[in-house]
């Protein structure tokens, strides 16, 4: 790389493509070049073959650099594309190998991003594991731990989860808190129908059957409020959810059709019992949607500039409260949703995620940061 060429990062990810690309994008604006490190992983995008390509081809361009290992983890023939990864991985000379915690759910990738120790940065999303999502596979259970323990720089996206790095000494890297990136959407006006919305992942952690729970005594003060759930997961067997009232789509949303999930919502709702981070109530911000959100993990920090309501978890009553209290309040839900958007502008924003991540970069990875906080001053 010669003095006049934009510094590369090597973004590499299993898992979090979507994430990584908005990080990528990001890069760019702040005058870096990305080069995505990946797989075929096309089960996040619903299954249907070609899905992921499609995504990062739509989002970043044709143009965008990009090595991709090729078939599934077992498939012996393929180990030959490794080697070739790890050479391209090699010619970059990247200034920052930047890789996301999923990373050892396929050690082909960790073979071919060459990660040498204590010269990485690595981002953290969730600090424990959620409740209902099972074991995690056995590289990652074995290789995680070490995966953070080795890392130059390390990110995670509230206080909360950086004190909790912290304090169990899980890492000597600088652990630096950067927002979880917002994507901005078009924001249409608020739908003067009581409608809710919960989306994303269906998971125990989640809390969706605290809002099932909710919705009869949200229904008893007002009784023309809906609920749409939308998303992939396992649906917990509840009497509301055969209430016409209550929509569901249980089914993979496609990209193209979350504007208009977001857009007929009057709040989005996260009664999750347990969390790191939300990036459904991160999308709401970009959308303007105002959040009531459980005190739980970093949503306290997440809904800090005003955005929505904190309810305690697993309190239907006081969830379904403060939900009707909220709905009958037009201009408490316009500012809200206003409020969040304005931090999406002046925060979280993927241009702005990317450049707190670069200052970051520069303190602690780069040729000129401190000794002291290259070998393990905690931030």
């Amino acid at each position: 790389m010669t003095a006049s060429a934009a510094p590369r990062v090597l973004l590499a990810c299993d898992y979090f493509i979507r994430y990584t690309s908005g990080l990528a994008e990001g890069m760019r604006a702040n005058g870096w070049e990305p080069v995505l490190l990946d797989r075929d992983h096309d089960h996040a995008f619903g299954g249907r073959p070609g899905a992921m390509r499609e995504y990062v081809r739509e989002r970043l361009g044709p143009e965008q650099r990009e090595i991709r290992i090729e078939g599934r983890v077992r498939e012996l023939g393929r180990l030959p594309t490794v080697a070739a990864a790890h050479r391209a991985v090699r010619m970059l000379d990247a200034a920052v190998v930047h890789v996301q915690t999923c990373l050892p759910n396929d050690l082909r990738l960790v073979a071919a991003a060459g990660l040498r120790r204590g010269r990485y940065a690595l981002t953290v999303h969730d600090v424990d594991e959620h409740p209902g999502d099972g074991e995690q596979p056995l590289p990652q259970r074995l290789l995680g731990p070490r995966l953070l323990r080795h890392a130059g720089l390390v990110f995670v996206h509230a206080e909360p989860l950086r004190q909790a790095l912290v304090e169990r000494g899980a890492t000597r890297a600088p652990v630096e808190v950067v927002p979880h990136g917002v994507d901005e959407g078009t924001v249409a006006p608020l739908p003067d129908a009581p409608s809710l919305l919960f989306f994303g992942r269906l998971s125990e952690y989640k809390g969706l059957a605290v809002l099932l729970d909710a919705m009869a005594p949200l229904w008893e003060r007002r009784p023309d409020a809906t609920l749409t759930v939308a998303g992939e997961g396992d649906l917990p067997a509840h009497p509301a959810l055969d209430d016409a009232r209550v929509r569901v789509e249980h089914r993979h949303i496609e990209e193209q059709e979350v504007a208009g999930l977001y857009g007929d919502a009057a709040i989005v709702v996260l009664p999750y019992v347990e969390a790191s981070q939300s990036g459904v109530g991160s999308l709401a911000k970009g959308f303007g949607r105002p959040l009531v959100a459980s005190d739980v993990g970093g949503l306290r920090e997440l809904l800090a500039d005003g955005s929505g309501e904190l309810v305690p978890p697993r309190d239907p009553e006081r969830l379904a409260a403060t939900l009707d209290d909220v709905l009958g309040d037009r201009a408490a839900l316009e500012r809200m949703g206003a409020a969040g958007r304005r931090t999406m502008h002046e925060q979280s924003g993927w241009p702005e995620v990317a450049a707190k991540t670069i200052a970051a970069y520069e303190r602690h990875l780069l040729p000129g940061a401190a000794p002291g906080a290259r070998r393990g001053r905690r931030g």
